[in-house]
């Protein structure tokens, strides 16, 4: 179709216009003033011109060219589709995009000698205020193949990180005290549309996109995540690449190879034809992996197909694959860790994902100045987890092995509209903005566990499909919400905003489970009883979110926020069989606030920082206790914490302080946090007053970075204080090793890059340079039961390849 209409108008213009004419376009403002500066160019003959004083531009067109203009590098797109286009003068407003526009390039700008930077206050539909970062990743030192946290979060403070993937396939972070397992604190998305499993009932991210097809990261704290969920730990979105827009045909292709047989390829095809534009990638990653029985495959890939309708509207259809299959090693006892990391104990166990995510969004600038943004998103994906569930401590007899299987279906939709506009006060009026937005999700999830056929490969089967062994339920939800945030700037140095969220959240458990009866005494298992359930929930909950910022001079602020937190019940909080845990038939959702007051700013190119205090309290909080008279823990609400703490960002540069206009740098930077979390209330004697489990009170990470135009070296340390791994603060290792301290640990990472050539790069480095002897998890169920090691020292190199054909 695209080549037809394509055809259509060339044919037209050849039959209309044999000759190119004068195209006169004038920008104005909604004061209809003119707007100077404006870049205007012709896309088919590379002609750019600037509009004058008085908003007017002049250049040669012809029926069927593609216009395009915009301000310090950000473009907006016109067509001339027809002949009478010449004949007048025509008016192009540009007001309310071009402020947005600047806002953004400044903002950019001022971050752009860092890795980091702040989001804009209002970007498109987003409003965007308190503790909030952005990770660039074209400037991101590390290894983007294998996706390492620890380089990749290095300058966001706060974040403890679970490193039981050294490939980045599955990330494990956690802020500000809360948990990391697979980021379920976080509502995790990509492009805006959400990735994760189910976005209340099972928010755990089995996907993430691999770093070398993105193009930041956005994480938002604070008041301002109110208007993407209830979760406590904000929005992680990830933000891919845009097509490449002045080029017809772009070919990115990286290949990294690594320690313990490591292959990473990457390649990608993007471009634009007119109003039509596209990329496609694909990364494919395999290696024998850092322990015995751990070898893994990936396959990912993306399609996002864009179509601009005009100058004021597009449409874009997403598309995302992925495919994962891992041997799981198992966890390590005390002991076992201590003689050999790399051992495994288990080679029956075995993993795999396969992710499908599809996307529809429709963006539009209206009249007035409003923005709109609807997404459609939904996602059909499973994860599958085989082999022997026991005890560390016990050695896999052979035989059957326990498969649980999980199937993911969910869809959504999110309307949000943005519109800018002044409060008659006084003389001039109150600048604000207006958010407002809904959004309609359905999920329907199935969980079955039952027992698989021996052997050692992956085989992916039950016995009894139609009546499996251990449980087999549906998790039916239904999530409605409407959410508004306002903001308003009162004056030239304070800002105020207001955040509302009405959530509606429907969710059930339908089906059976089994259970053991063990004796008291001698823990003999006296029977297996199976027991049907049939629950649902129902509630609405009005969320409120404030903040205040205070401008100090011209590029540092203050700013203090308060929101409410709600996060409901997932399903493994519901219902799972495993011989190391059961699960409290009442369990309830938690609840909680955050608040918090930090300060921020840069000095020139060379300074950077950012200071921030916070207190989170966490009600209903939930976690494993002792059953009294047994060997097990129960999954309940074990209590109330309270989480404080203070977190800190800074960055200097040596040479750009001596002289601004160095093209070397030399940095040095320093990202530390203290956080104190004990639970204040519990029905459980032995949790009152203790820390909170999984919080390293400490985390420190710092290094330094030498680079010049075309290359760049990095070193930088990571270091961990101990935490405790139950409620209970046990410092002795239970003998599952499932409870006890997880001991502090440092590691340092290297990374160099050397742009040898335009279209050629060379990347470098070597993760945990001192090859320590660490782990950062003691698992509950898989990938353990018991402490899962983390990678030794990995190096790794890779080439990349720029081809393009230019327009």
């Amino acid at each position: 179709m695209t080549k037809l209409i394509t055809a259509y108008f060339l044919l037209l213009s050849a039959a209309l216009c044999a000759q190119e004419q004068v195209l006169r376009l004038r920008f104005v403002d909604r004061s209809q003033l003119g707007v100077e500066g404006v870049q205007v160019e012709n896309r088919r003959s590379g002609v750019l011109v600037k509009s004058d004083k008085t908003g007017l531009s002049i250049l040669q067109a012809t029926v069927g060219d593609t216009i395009r203009y915009g301000v310090n590098g950000v473009w907006k797109e016109t067509f001339v589709s027809e002949t009478r286009s010449f004949q007048q003068e025509m008016a192009v407003i540009i007001d309310e995009k071009l402020r947005e526009l600047q806002e953004i390039i400044l903002v950019k700008d001022r971050y752009k000698p860092f890795d980091v930077g702040v989001i804009p206050t209002i970007k498109g539909t987003q409003i965007t205020t308190g503790t909030n970062a952005v990770i660039e990743l074209s400037r991101l030192s590390g290894s983007k193949s294998t996706g390492n946290p620890r380089e990749l979060f290095a300058k966001i403070p706060g974040l403890n990180i679970w490193e039981s993937d050294a490939y980045g396939i599955q990330l494990g972070v956690g802020g500000r005290g809360l948990s990391p397992d697979r980021t379920t604190n976080f509502n995790t998305r990509q492009n805006g549309c959400d990735i994760s499993a189910d976005a209340l009932g099972y928010p755990e991210s089995y996907y993430t996109p691999p770093l070398e097809a993105l193009k930041s990261i956005e994480i938002i704290r604070g008041s301002a995540a109110l208007q993407y969920g209830t979760q406590f730990g904000g929005l992680m979105n990830f933000n891919i690449k845009d097509p490449e827009t002045d080029t017809k045909l772009s070919l990115t292709s990286r290949v990294t190879g690594g320690f313990y047989g490591y292959l990473g390829a990457f390649h990608r095809v993007s471009g634009s034809l007119g109003r039509f534009s596209y990329q496609v990638y694909h990364q494919y990653k395999r290696a024998k992996g850092f322990r015995e029985h751990s070898a893994f495959e990936q396959h990912q890939a993306f399609g996002q197909f864009q179509y601009r309708i005009n100058e004021n509207q597009a449409i874009r259809l997403e598309y995302t694959f992925m495919d994962y299959l891992t041997q799981q090693a198992g966890g390590l006892s005390d002991l076992q860790f201590e003689e050999d990391i790399r051992q495994s104990t288990r080679k029956r166990n075995w993993f795999a994902v396969r992710w499908n995510l599809l996307s529809l969004q429709y963006d539009a600038e209206l009249r007035k100045g409003g923005v709109l943004n609807w997404r459609t998103f939904g996602m059909v994906s499973s994860r599958k987890s085989l082999g022997f569930l026991g005890k560390v401590t016990a050695a896999d007899p052979g035989g059957l092995r326990t498969l649980i299987l999980g199937d993911f279906k969910n869809a959504g939709t999110e309307l949000r509209y943005l519109k800018r506009f002044v409060v008659p006060v006084g003389n001039n009026g109150i600048r604000s903005a207006f958010l407002i937005g809904g959004r309609l999700y359905r999920g329907e999830t199935q969980a079955i566990q039952g027992n698989a056929p021996d052997g050692d490969l992956a085989q992916f089967e039950l016995i009894n499909p139609t009546q499996p062994e251990n449980s087999s339920y549906d998790f039916p939800s239904l999530n409605a919400a409407l959410f508004t945030e306002n903001l308003f700037y009162l004056g030239k140095f304070w800002r105020l905003n207001l955040g509302f969220r009405l959530e509606h959240i429907e969710s059930a458990a339908k089906g059976y489970f089994g259970y053991y009866v063990v004796h008291p005494v001698n823990l003999d298992t006296l029977g297996y009883y199976t027991q049907t359930s049939d629950r649902s929930s129902s509630r609405t909950i009005p969320l409120f979110g404030a903040g205040i910022h205070r401008k100090i001079g011209s590029s540092a602020s203050l700013y203090a926020n308060w929101t409410q937190n709600y996060r409901a019940i997932n399903f493994s909080d519901i219902r799972i069989t495993n011989p190391n845990f059961v699960v409290d038939s009442l369990i309830r959702d938690e609840y909680g606030f955050t608040s918090e007051l930090g300060f921020r700013g840069l000095k020139k190119n060379f300074f950077i920082y950012d200071a921030a205090a916070f207190v989170l309290f966490y009600g209903d909080r939930i976690g494993l206790a002792p059953v009294s008279g047994s060997v097990l823990k129960k999954r309940t609400n074990i209590g109330d914490a309270l989480h404080a703490g203070l977190e800190l960002y800074s960055e200097f540069d040596v040479l750009k302080a001596l002289n601004n206009e160095s093209t070397y740098g030399f940095s040095l930077f320093v990202n530390g946090s203290y956080t104190f979390a004990r639970y204040i209330r519990s029905d459980e004697p032995a949790f009152l007053n203790k820390y909170v489990e999984n919080v390293s009170p400490v985390l420190l990470r710092s290094g330094i970075k030498f680079k010049a135009e075309k290359w760049s070296i990095q070193v930088q340390g990571s270091y961990t204080s101990r935490q405790f791994s139950d409620a209970t603060n046990a410092e002795a290792p239970s003998g599952d090793a499932v409870i006890g301290i997880i001991p502090s640990y440092f590691v340092a990472d290297m990374s160099v890059r050397w742009d040898v050539l335009p279209v050629f790069r060379i990347e470098g480095g070597v993760n945990n340079l001192t090859n320590a002897r660490y782990f950062t998890r003691r698992a509950v169920s898989y990938p353990g039961p018991g402490i899962i090691p983390s990678d030794g020292i990995f190096g790794y190199l890779t080439l990349q390849y720029v081809f393009s054909l230019k327009k």
